[in-house]
């Protein structure tokens, strides 16, 4: 088995590195990317844990990007996490995500929820502050009955507590993930909101010449018609085709699965090692 989107408490995912590749492993996944939001701060420790448990880690990250529509986020594959670019990209993300922590808390205050940063800081654990960490303390000192409570009265879509995240643009988040030997793949596109898959291809089109390596075909915010669509969509421009739980820990998600009881095709790993050792070696 393989997965090759996953979270962990370096960003807004419940478990530590070496946690969820523990539970991989003992689930029989075999191959794993950790791709945390802005940050690869957890790639250490999920390679030493990878290395006890005896399978393959693929250190990795998750990029928000710029787009005038629904939700874009860019995956990069196999990154050298000590790569200067991104080293310096993730540094700079961090410092905007820290001043964005006190301007949510000073909107929640104005609607009459009071937390303070430091136990939100706490909840992150070192890990970079994202959203889920103030619903959970949200939770705990009695503002909503569940997280998916919070996000149904505040933190979004102009409710209180909603400041908009730093985002980088398309150009740049591609650029950062091909300068780190990286493969960038569009994560979870139905999550773009765009009206058809007409527009999607035009999109994908502009995306590939930046140098965009894949789509994310197999995804939990997919339908079972949207798979296919994006599947032969990548396959016929000679992108590409990835797949990932987006596992955070919470209840329902499994790593290897894209789905309840659907597995990410583990043919997909040999197609990249394919294609990375094709563009390392180049022509003869």
């Amino acid at each position: 088995m393989i997965d090759l989107h996953t979270h962990t408490s370096a960003s807004d995912g419940l478990l530590r590195p070496s946690r969820l590749v523990e539970l991989a492993a003992r689930q029989g996944v075999r191959t794993l990317a950790v791709t945390d939001h802005d940050t690869m701060d957890g790639v250490d420790e999920a390679l030493a844990s990878a290395a006890e448990h005896g399978i393959r880690l693929i250190p990795g990250i998750e990029f928000s990007v710029e787009y005038p529509s629904g939700s874009f986020h860019l995956v990069g594959l196999f990154v050298d996490h000590l790569s200067p670019a991104i080293t310096a990209a993730v540094e700079r993300l961090k410092a905007v995500r820290e001043n964005r922590g006190g301007l949510i808390i000073a909107e929640l205050e104005n609607s009459g929820v009071s937390i303070p940063l430091e136990e939100v800081v706490a909840e992150a654990a070192g890990g970079a502050l994202g959203k889920p960490h103030f619903a959970r303390v949200m939770v705990r000192r009695g503002y909503a009955g569940s997280v998916e409570e919070v996000f149904e009265r505040y933190l979004v879509d102009g409710r209180p507590g909603d400041v908009p995240k730093k985002k980088i643009p398309p150009s740049e988040a591609i650029g950062l993930v091909l300068e780190a030997g990286g493969l960038p793949i569009l994560a979870h596109p139905s999550s773009l909101g765009l009206p058809s898959f007409e527009a999607f291809g035009e999109l994908l089109d502009e995306l590939r010449a930046m140098g965009l390596a894949g789509i994310e075909a197999y995804a939990a915010l997919h339908t079972e018609e949207e798979v296919r669509r994006y599947e032969a969509i990548a396959l016929g421009r000679g992108l590409l085709v990835s797949g990932g739980s987006d596992f955070h820990g919470e209840a329902g998600e499994r790593p290897g699965y894209y789905r309840i009881g659907l597995p990410i095709p583990t043919g997909l790993i040999d197609e990249m090692d394919r294609f990375r050792g094709e563009r390392t070696s180049g022509p003869a």
